[in-house]
């Protein structure tokens, strides 16, 4: 399909979706918990594959959007990755909660529904955790911003394992990439 996404704004809601649509992974991984069986690996099948269906739907956008551009365009891709942390520390803590006394679930069941919520904290968690550490401090909104911004980086980085964040962001993008021996195009790696 074509790139349609280049002749609208970087704050449009047809651009800004893809972010919120991940959302809907927390009602479902919670219907999986409740419904047990199969429902509990249709969460990673979605983590995984929903997201390129909506890129083959509603297209790419191959574009670098302006470094000028005004930070209140950029509010509902802030406040999505803002968001989330809450939503994946309650899903986190209260599955475990749920799921100890609910009773309902087998093993296999059990074991399938907390791969779901690894899948979905390690494929959405971390990149909006990676957004939020290279989010530029002037869109911080303040110190108050600014300290749940560098909670939330803390917080995505213990639940998903990526502790190593810890050491990388106090030093910028290029340490963290050097650390990590991943290319970007102003820093070749190691």
């Amino acid at each position: 399909m074509a790139d349609t996404s280049l002749s609208l704004e970087i704050g449009h809601w047809r651009k800004v979706l893809p972010f919120w649509v991940s959302y809907l992974l927390f009602p479902l991984i919670w219907a999986s918990a409740i419904l047990g069986g199969w429902w509990v690996l249709l969460t990673p099948l979605l983590a995984w594959y929903l997201f390129s269906l909506f890129d083959l739907a509603f297209g790419l956008s191959h574009a670098n959007e302006d470094l000028a551009t005004d930070v209140s365009a950029l509010a509902g891709y802030r406040w999505a990755t803002l968001l989330w942390m809450p939503a994946q520390f309650v899903s986190i803590f209260g599955l475990l909660i749920y799921v100890s006394q609910s009773g309902h679930l087998n093993f296999w069941e059990q074991q399938g529904l907390f791969f779901s919520l690894g899948v979905m904290s390690g494929t959405i968690g971390i990149n909006y955790s990676h957004e939020l550490m290279h989010q530029k401090p002037r869109m911080s909104g303040g110190w108050r911003m600014g300290f749940w911004r560098w909670f939330c980086i803390r917080i995505f980085a213990v639940s998903i394992c990526w502790c190593i964040i810890g050491m990388s962001e106090p030093r910028g993008i290029r340490s963290q990439h050097a650390i990590m021996r991943v290319s970007t195009i102003s820093f070749p790696g190691c």
